[in-house]
């Protein structure tokens, strides 16, 4: 009896082990399920599972919103982007220019413009009318308006300094405030050419006649205004008003004096020497020259015993010139000219002005042709030649020309 109960025992024991192996493995199990991400599922017929936990429901609602959001951004379609445009009239004049944010530029606009320098504010214009290029592209005359950084120092502290002197201490003045000291601006006449895509946005610009008048100005965003003009040119402020002013800017700037010329240093050149005055009566003047051409005549006639000569003496330039120069050195005293001409009455001819052996001497140094024949001389360049050489042959050929022609013979 007793081994029995003994072999009882022991099944009872390995029973309990049994279960107890049993039950860790089935929490294994459960502990390895729990630690896995659940996510929703859905049983046969479209029934949800629900021994998931709420947990699960709640990460699921949040993906499919997601994904929702997604897809209806996919298929939204997004807007045309706008393109700058602008408009004009039937005669084709161009009345403004739309940019892509809607803003409207119209001429007359103050508005500014990029400037390409690093650090630089914009440049500030006024619009004075729209233009296309050969290209269509879309540009715009500006005027400028100067700030006060870009006005030379010397010319805005001589400005400053007469208000200054006007106001006797400048305490009153409006431009001593920082801030409204930077919104002033001056008008310019200088107008240059920009295109449209340079455009930055537009301001306002007020005009006061005086600094006192200005008080009035409110420094409000994008907000200017000017009294003055400046001339880039010559760099100098003035007003708009056309008034006048006096101060230390407004003042003409004189050269330098320069000392007189030394004497001993500057070549002195002689004075032109008066050869006839005008005013002496036509008909005077005319019976004078007859009277003098005829006393020409005889003396041609005289030296060369034939009236041919005579008439060449009277009809030479020489002749007229030198009757001419006499009556002006008579004091145009027609009498006293005329006695003058009878000692002299045809100047000296210029092939007279040398020596027969001068003349001799340059006679075989000179080439000479006359139309197709030369003469027999010795020839040489002109280089070889002087001027009193050229002068005295050209004066023997024409004494040979002339004898040969009197003659009817040959050179």
């Amino acid at each position: 009896m007793t081994a029995d109960k003994d072999k009882d025992k022991d099944k009872e024991k390995d029973r309990d082990r049994d279960r107890d192996r049993e039950r860790d493995k089935r929490e294994k199990a459960r502990e390895s399920e729990s630690s896995r991400p659940r996510r929703s599922c859905t049983l046969e017929g479209g029934a949800k599972n629900y021994a998931e936990s709420d947990h699960s429901e709640d990460e699921d609602n949040d993906n499919n919103s997601a994904t929702t959001e997604e897809s209806t951004k996919k298929n939204k379609k997004k807007p045309p982007k706008k393109k700058s445009r602008y408009e004009r009239t039937d005669t084709g004049e161009i009345t403004s220019y739309i940019t892509e944010d809607d803003v409207v530029y119209r001429p007359g606009d103050c508005v500014y413009i990029e400037s390409r320098r690093p650090n630089t504010p914009y440049f500030i214009c006024s619009i004075q009318d729209f233009k296309l290029s050969k290209r269509d592209h879309l540009l715009m005359n500006v005027k400028w308006y100067y700030r006060q950084s870009e006005v030379p120092d010397s010319v805005y502290q001589h400005l400053v300094q007469d208000r200054h002197n006007e106001n006797d201490s400048g305490r009153e003045l409006v431009i001593t405030d920082p801030v409204i000291k930077n919104r002033e601006l001056f008008i310019s006449d200088y107008v240059d050419t920009y295109h449209a895509a340079a455009l930055r946005g537009k301001c306002n610009i007020s005009h006061f006649s005086d600094i006192f008048a200005a008080r009035e100005f409110k420094a409000r965003v994008d907000s200017f205004f000017y009294i003055l003009g400046y001339n880039p040119e010559t760099r100098r402020l003035n007003s708009t008003q056309g008034e006048i002013r006096v101060g230390p800017s407004h003042q003409a700037k004189l050269p330098d004096l320069q000392p007189f010329p030394s004497p001993d240093g500057d070549t002195v050149t002689q004075h032109e020497e008066l050869v006839w005055m005008p005013g002496v009566n036509d008909c005077d003047l005319l019976m004078y020259l007859r009277a003098a051409r005829s006393m020409a005549a005889f003396a041609g006639m005289c030296d060369g015993g034939s009236t041919e000569d005579g008439c060449v003496a009277a009809s030479r330039d020489d002749t007229t010139l030198n009757a001419l120069n006499t009556l002006h050195e008579s004091g145009y005293d027609a009498g006293r000219a005329l006695q003058r001409l009878v000692k002299k009455p045809v100047p000296k001819l210029i092939e007279k002005c040398w020596t027969e052996d001068e003349v001799v001497s340059s006679d075989g140094s000179v080439p000479c042709a006359l139309g197709h024949r030369a003469f027999p001389s010795q020839c040489v360049t002109s280089c070889h030649l002087g001027a009193r050489g050229l002068i005295a042959e050209t004066s023997r050929v024409y004494r040979r020309a002339v004898a040969s022609s009197r003659h009817g013979g040959s050179l």
